[in-house]
């Protein structure tokens, strides 16, 4: 058990969570309500799709990926998974930093006329606003940033479903059973205890589900 609870501490690294959840809404069959306006991320061509997932890419996991590993070689921080409390505000803030870079490009490369354009920029805003909630607080106090990562996996789920009239309910569902497994792995490895999980959960969750409502009108 403790070999899968590493195995899924490392499959779900924060960072990846803006990407597996786009994999998800542009390659699972969905869409929306308003068939006459089409916003749907699912009816993107191939070549839209992976550009704005090289871009999500780049600059939530590979960019901050580096410069984690940056960090750890240089003796700043003893693990990329940065289970000490401490270690956890600079490559925060740099995390911060490749957020706002991120959200910067979106208005810069992709035009609003795209469909589903606002709903990246609810799951960039989101995912910005949880790190910056996470850093806040990771300076007096230990909240759980892969409890944080499902639940802006899972907000954003259910604030981009919640305007398709055709989606796969049973993936939505699984993503929440999903998000407990990947908390109780953290738990089981004493990384973090209940209430830093359940708040980091809800801080990714919340502010990720309103960035997504705010953005989409």
């Amino acid at each position: 058990m403790q070999q899968v609870a590493k195995f899924t501490s490392w499959l779900f690294l924060p960072l990846m969570a803006p990407v597996y959840a786009l994999l998800i809404v542009m390659f699972v069959e969905s869409w929306e309500e308003n068939f006459m306006q089409p916003n749907s991320l699912f009816i993107l061509n191939e070549d839209q799709k992976y550009a704005i997932l090289y871009l999500f890419i780049a600059f939530s996991f590979l960019a901050p990926a580096i410069t984690i590993l940056f960090l750890q070689i240089r003796g700043a921080i003893t693990s990329v998974l940065m289970d000490n409390r401490k270690e956890r505000v600079m490559p925060s803030i740099l995390v911060n930093l490749f957020g706002i870079a991120l959200i910067v490009m979106l208005h810069k490369l992709v035009p609003d006329r795209l469909p589903g354009f606002y709903f990246l920029l609810g799951l960039a805003y989101g995912s910005l606003a949880t790190v910056f909630i996470c850093t806040v607080l990771t300076i007096k106090w230990k909240v759980s940033l892969h409890a944080a990562g499902m639940g802006i996996l899972t907000g954003f789920l259910y604030g981009y479903y919640s305007h398709m009239e055709i989606f796969p309910i049973l993936l939505v569902a699984a993503s929440f059973v999903l998000s407990g497994f990947v908390m109780s792995m953290r738990m089981y490895i004493k990384a973090h205890d209940l209430k830093q999980s359940i708040i980091g959960y809800f801080i990714g969750f919340i502010a990720t589900t309103s960035a997504v409502f705010f953005f989409y009108v």
